[in-house]
C-alpha cells in the first residue's frame, strides 16, 4: 500500500461491473478501501446485493473487507412495472443467448460470512465523520445510501473528500429513457438529494462510459485473452475470463457497443486518476423528478437562462477518458490480487 492511497467508500448494487468494480478496488495499488456498502438496484434485492459482494471479497481472499446491508427500496421510485423493467430486461435476451444466460447475474450462492450488524448508511457516517476529509464516497448503483446518510446528518458534505456519482448522461443517450441513465432514474430523489448536497461531487455518466468514443475502456475478449496469458494461474481471473463473455456478448449485440462497460470501474478511477479525465469546472447539476419521460434526466447548469434556478455550484461532470491508460490500470489492478 503507497502512502498516497486513496481512502474510499464504494457503493453498489451489484450488477456485473460492479463486481469487476469491488475486484478492481482491492487490487489497484492507489485504492484504500475502507468498506463496501450495499444498495438495492439492477442486480435486484438487497440480500441478492450482499451476498454478491461478500462472495467477491472471498473470490479476492479478502473476508476482512467491512460490508454493510443498506437501502432496501429507493426512496420514492417508479412504478412497479418500470422498476422490474430492468430485470425482466434478462428475458428479452433468453432467445438469442439461451442457456448462456445462466452466467448474467446469477443468484448468489450463501456466503462463507455474515455482512456487519450495522446499516450502511451508519458505516458511512461514522467512517467519514472519524476521518474528516479523507473519504471519497464512489456510489455506483442508485443514491439511495448516500442521500438517507446524508439527510441523517448534513454535516458530512463538508467532511467528505469528495463523492463520485456514477450516472447521469449528456450527449450520449440514456438507457431507461431517452436522457435517463439507470442508475439517476432509479431514485431520482436521491440523486437531487447528493448534488444538492454541497459536498463536492464527481459525475461521471454514461457519456464517458457507455459509448463508443471510449471504446478502448471497454472489456473485450481480447482483454481476457490478455489476462488469461498474462496470469494463468489467477483465480480471480479465471473467474473473470469465465463469467463476463456473456456480458461482452450481451452488450455488443443489444446495445451495440465494442465491449462491455466498466462503467462502475471507471468511477473509483475518478478518485485514483483524475488526470484520466477531461471534467468540467464545477457546475450547478439537478435532476428532473417529474414525467415518466424525463424523470431521471440530469441537467447542467452552463449558458445563461432567464428563469431562476438555485443549487450549488459543486459538480464536475466528466467529459471524456484515457480508454487506454484506464485498462491498463485496470488489468493490472485485477492481476495483483494473487
Amino acid at each position: 500500500m503507497t502512502h498516497t492511497a486513496q481512502r474510499i467508500i464504494l457503493d453498489v448494487d451489484s450488477a456485473g461491473d460492479d463486481i469487476l468494480a469491488i475486484l478492481f478496488g482491492l487490487g489497484c495499488p492507489n485504492v484504500k478501501l475502507e468498506g463496501v456498502t450495499a444498495v438495492t438496484g439492477a442486480a435486484g434485492g438487497i440480500e441478492q446485493v450482499t451476498n454478491v459482494v461478500l462472495n467477491t471479497a472471498s473470490l479476492a481472499g479478502r473476508d476482512d473487507l467491512p460490508v454493510a446491508s443498506g437501502a432496501w427500496r429507493p426512496i420514492v421510485g417508479n412504478s412497479k412495472a418500470d422498476m422490474e423493467a430492468p430485470v425482466h430486461f434478462e428475458k428479452t435476451l433468453y432467445a438469442r443467448f439461451g442457456e448462456r444466460l445462466k452466467g448474467f447475474n446469477p443468484p448468489a450462492p450463501q456466503p462463507v460470512r455474515k455482512a456487519m450488524d450495522k446499516h450502511a448508511v451508519d458505516f458511512i457516517i461514522e467512517t467519514v465523520r472519524a476521518n474528516p476529509g479523507e473519504i471519497s464516497i464512489v456510489a455506483t448503483g442508485p443514491q439511495t445510501n448516500i442521500a438517507m446518510a446524508l439527510d441523517l446528518a448534513p454535516d458530512i458534505a463538508g467532511l467528505v473528500k469528495q463523492i463520485v456519482v456514477l450516472g447521469g448522461c449528456f450527449a450520449t443517450p440514456g438507457n431507461i429513457t431517452p436522457v435517463s441513465e439507470y442508475n439517476i432514474w432509479a431514485d431520482p430523489e436521491a440523486a437531487r438529494v447528493v448534488l444538492r448536497s454541497g459536498a463536492p461531487v464527481i459525475l461521471v455518466p454514461l457519456d464517458v462510459c457507455e459509448d463508443n468514443r471510449v471504446a478502448p475502456s471497454m472489456l473485450t475478449r481480447d482483454d481476457l485473452f490478455d489476462l488469461k496469458s498474462q496470469y494463468p494461474d489467477s483465480r480471480v481471473i479465471d473467474y473473470v475470463c469465465g463469467n463476463f463473455e456473456i456480458y461482452i456478448d450481451i452488450w455488443r449485440e443489444f446495445f451495440e457497443l465494442v465491449g462491455f462497460p466498466l462503467d462502475d470501474a471507471i468511477a473509483i478511477a475518478a478518485v485514483t486518476h483524475p488526470g484520466f479525465f477531461d471534467m468540467t469546472e464545477p457546475l450547478f447539476v439537478d435532476v428532473a423528478l417529474s414525467e415518466r419521460l424525463v424523470r431521471g434526466q440530469t441537467v447542467a447548469f452552463t449558458g445563461r437562462q432567464i428563469l431562476p434556478f438555485d443549487g450549488p455550484k459543486t459538480t464536475r461532470i466528466c467529459r471524456n477518458l484515457n480508454g487506454r491508460a484506464f485498462m491498463s490500470l485496470f488489468k493490472q489492478s485485477l492481476g495483483a490480487l494473487d
